[in-house]
């Protein structure tokens, strides 16, 4: 086989992988997410191998029984006041609902039909049905499901931790040998900007958690724990997630009322959309240069473009990769446009 030949001969392979990829692209939430695990603790299982010099198994054995000791302690410390929050969550649901279909019946009737409708396809989706009575078939199919996916990933995480390093290696075997060290630099690029943006984004959920708890806390604001590591996760989507946040957050406030120093529903509304502009202004500021656009070095138009199209490509798997994806096709064409400068030039 030629070169021309075995160079489309890859190519075809990798488009056919990609396709792949993306039409069963629903099965791979537990393998991505053992890769992001794998690139956020694979520092740290180098460490502890080389200060040990045991096994990597034995570091990454370490790691697994350190995070099932802090899922322990965070589940026997969090577990009770999420358990109460989610009951008062279903019974502010219910009310809402029951409210606003009582509200439905004095609007004119050109409109009321249309709205009661929506109502209860609200009342009757997936979503809603869960909150309030979720049959014992859904919750053993959801668990089942879920528990499948777990040791997926565990299994993936162990694979990645010991032997991703010797994979990547392995790959690089094929490539041919003149092209071999301008693909490790690539891969080794890619690798620095993956792992700057995971260890950063993780650093962003938990600092934004922590802040938002405290302040909602100190309002008063009903839910305040679930609705703190909501908006934290909610940063893994760029733009649109801490938006979604806000607006949850004020319109539970503006539903729920309950808030202290005696401010109204409205006030104390008003308050947390103030709060939650104010940490988007800290953090796009203060945070995001130094987690987001240096690791990523794409200006925020593009992330916001990247988040779109990901999220239409992919849905919330797309969303949160999006971001990452755009960083390495930038690097893709960093990388190419220099090597056809190079060859110009020489």
């Amino acid at each position: 086989m030629n070169i021309s030949l075995k160079k489309w001969f890859f190519i075809a392979v990798g488009i056919i992988i990609l396709l792949f990829l993306y039409v069963e692209r629903a099965i791979l939430t537990p393998f991505v997410a053992a890769a992001i695990f794998a690139y956020l603790f694979n520092p740290i299982v180098n460490f502890i191998s080389k200060k040990s010099r045991l096994p990597r198994g034995f570091g990454i054995a370490l790691i697994y029984s350190i995070l099932l000791l802090i899922v322990i302690v965070l589940s026997v410390a969090l577990s009770r006041r999420i358990a109460l929050e989610s009951i008062d969550i279903t019974k502010v649901t219910n009310t809402i609902l029951e409210s606003a279909r009582v509200q439905a019946k004095t609007l004119p009737d050109w409109i009321k039909p249309i709205v009661l409708d929506l109502l209860i396809a609200l009342k009757k989706s997936k979503f809603v049905t869960i909150i309030q009575s979720p049959s014992s078939f859904l919750v053993a199919n959801q668990t089942i499901s879920r528990v499948i996916s777990f040791f997926i990933f565990l299994f993936s995480g162990f694979y990645f931790l010991k032997d991703g390093e010797s994979f990547v290696n392995r790959l690089l075997a094929f490539v041919p040998h003149k092209y071999r060290v301008d693909v490790d630099i690539l891969l080794n690029k890619i690798n620095a900007v993956l792992s700057g943006y995971l260890r950063g984004q993780v650093l962003l959920i938990f600092i934004m958690s922590l802040v938002q708890f405290i302040a909602l806390s100190i309002i008063g604001v009903k839910f305040a724990l679930t609705i703190a590591i909501f908006s934290g996760f909610a940063e893994i989507v760029p733009v649109i997630g801490p938006l979604t946040a806000g607006a949850v957050a004020t319109i539970v406030v503006l539903v729920t009322g309950g808030a202290n120093f005696g401010l109204s529903p409205i006030q104390a509304a008003l308050i947390v959309a103030g709060m939650y502009f104010v940490f988007r202004q800290l953090e796009d500021y203060l945070l995001i240069p130094h987690i987001m656009e240096q690791i990523t070095k794409l200006p925020p138009f593009f992330i916001f473009f990247a988040v779109i199209a990901g999220g239409h490509l992919a849905g919330l798997l797309g969303l949160i990769l999006a971001v990452p994806v755009a960083a390495i096709i930038r690097l893709l064409l960093e990388f190419s446009l220099d090597r056809v400068s190079n060859k110009k030039i020489s």
